[in-house]
């Protein structure tokens, strides 16, 4: 029963520095900053890499003991049940938010790009003075 509460107790873990990331990577959306993205997206992928695997872990030992989510029974898993269920629903948020976020950036970023070629044209003009097209 020690294993299933270890593995609980490093999911919660995980799951917090994961918001930890999701609000770093939301503020630098926010300001534009491009440093460290590639390492933000490192930490991203090995610390969802260690969930999926504790997941599995989980999955396996309430078989073994024959406890499912969400431990009615046991107090002490109940609770961390409930902050890990919590914890879930913010990363949610957080994750719909950058996802916005991306979704504006991107759009202003091919809305220039497409007028960028129209205003090039409209200010280029031939040897006789006239506008090229």
């Amino acid at each position: 029963m020690n294993n299933l509460i270890d593995t609980i107790k490093k999911i919660e873990n995980i799951l917090s520095s994961l918001g930890i990331i999701l609000n770093q990577e939301y503020y630098n959306l926010l300001h534009s900053y491009q440093n460290g993205e590639k390492l933000e997206l490192t930490k991203k992928k090995i610390l969802l890499k260690k969930y999926f695997l504790l997941n599995k872990n989980r999955i396996v030992l309430e078989k073994k003991y024959g406890i499912f989510a969400p431990y009615k029974n046991n107090y002490q898993l109940h609770n961390y049940w409930n902050k890990i269920v919590k914890q879930c629903l913010l990363l949610r948020e957080l994750n719909l938010k950058n996802k916005i976020l991306i979704n504006k950036k991107f759009y202003l970023n091919q809305y220039f790009l497409e007028l960028l070629p129209s205003y090039k044209t409209c200010i280029t003009y031939n040897i006789k003075g006239n506008l090229k097209n």
